[in-house]
């Protein structure tokens, strides 16, 4: 993906979700989030506003796993969600997309938070709905993620997802199972945010098949419950 779609998905996000904060109460700024439910809303605001700085910074080791995003969230615990939105809006924001603009950089993450970002904008959806994101951020996202890069050994086979957008393939060789879903839900599982029997409840080939990839599908930890969003 070019750099401007990149930074205008990703800017798109930050302000429609920080337009959505700004009507929140106080009492939905402290409900966990479900998809992240170790996460309040202003923890999870607060992750995107440190991942933007940390991306700047290089400081990517971790990333994106939960330790590195403890860092994130524990170092702005303290701030009213106003002053993380303001600083992720004139800040940390901005200085990420300046650097995706100017070519300095071509690691993947850092090149395309709109994935991260478009994942947790789905998730406050989820929560509040405040209208999920984009269409365009499931594509794009489902572009980036797809092909897929692990070995074949790796995997249970060779999977090929059909979807109304199109058709998405894990593995290597000749496809062994298919599976049938919206192009939204498997952008929302592919980070782990359906669980193994949503995901299994898909139009699959065969139930072997379902049961061997619904968990292995996923990219980050699965939930353990079924998310509507």
């Amino acid at each position: 993906m070019d750099a401007t779609t990149s930074v205008a998905l990703y800017a798109g996000t930050r302000a429609r979700l920080t337009e959505a904060m700004l009507g929140f109460g106080p009492s939905e700024l402290t409900e966990l989030v479900p998809a992240c439910p170790e996460w309040t809303v202003h923890n999870l605001i607060s992750h995107l506003s440190g991942a933007a700085a940390d991306f700047v910074s290089g400081n990517l080791e971790g990333a994106p796993r939960p330790p590195w995003t403890a860092v994130q969230v524990d170092g702005r615990r303290s701030m009213p969600l106003a002053a993380v939105l303001e600083e992720w809006a004139t800040t940390t924001g901005p200085a990420l997309e300046k650097l995706i603009l100017s070519g300095d950089t071509t690691h993947p993450m850092i090149c395309n938070p709109y994935v991260d970002a478009g994942t947790h904008e789905a998730d406050v959806h989820g929560l509040t709905g405040i209208g999920r994101p984009p269409r365009e951020i499931w594509l794009a996202t489902l572009d980036w993620v797809f092909p897929d890069p692990r070995p074949a050994d790796d995997s249970p086979g060779t999977l090929s997802t059909v979807t109304p957008d199109g058709t998405y393939q894990l593995g290597a060789g000749e496809p062994v199972a298919e599976v049938h879903t919206d192009t939204y839900e498997l952008f929302r599982a592919i980070f782990g945010r359906r669980s193994a029997a949503q995901i299994q409840a898909w139009q699959w080939t065969t139930p072997a098949a379902a049961e061997a990839w619904s968990l292995e599908l996923p990219r980050l930890r699965q939930t353990e419950v079924d998310l509507i969003d």
